[in-house]
């Protein structure tokens, strides 16, 4: 199973995904699967802006000497976005229709997280 494969899978068990992707802190996706667009949201735009934001959190939490960053969720009034560093370099994201389950997603990125670190 590929990256893609995977992150289709994780949208598949959780209500309300819109879409998953695998990307680096430098805002470049390796993989991104869409399975449903938020409606006035640009996907591809919105992670990468995320990815910024990711690699802020993580870094004021290591300058702060909290300990890594192990998960960060933004809502919006559109969607909700879940994300999980998976590596120094790489993180998961999946976003969420603002009523989708949450919980879900932080679940099935948690225990997927291993899988796609290890075929990075």
């Amino acid at each position: 199973m590929g990256f893609r494969e995977d992150l289709l899978a994780i949208c598949g068990r959780v209500d309300g995904a819109l879409a998953a992707t695998l990307m680096g802190f430098d805002g470049i996706a390796i993989e991104t699967a869409e399975v449903k667009g938020a409606e006035g949201v640009e996907m591809q735009t919105l992670m990468i802006e995320y990815s910024g934001i990711l690699s802020q959190v993580r870094q004021a939490a290591e300058s702060l000497q909290m300990g890594k960053a192990s998960e960060v969720s933004i809502r919006t009034e559109k969607l909700v976005a879940v994300a999980r560093p998976l590596t120094p370099d790489y993180f998961v994201l999946l976003a969420l229709a603002p009523d989708g389950n949450v919980g879900r997603a932080r679940y099935e990125l948690r225990v997927a997280g291993p899988k796609l670190a290890a075929q990075l």
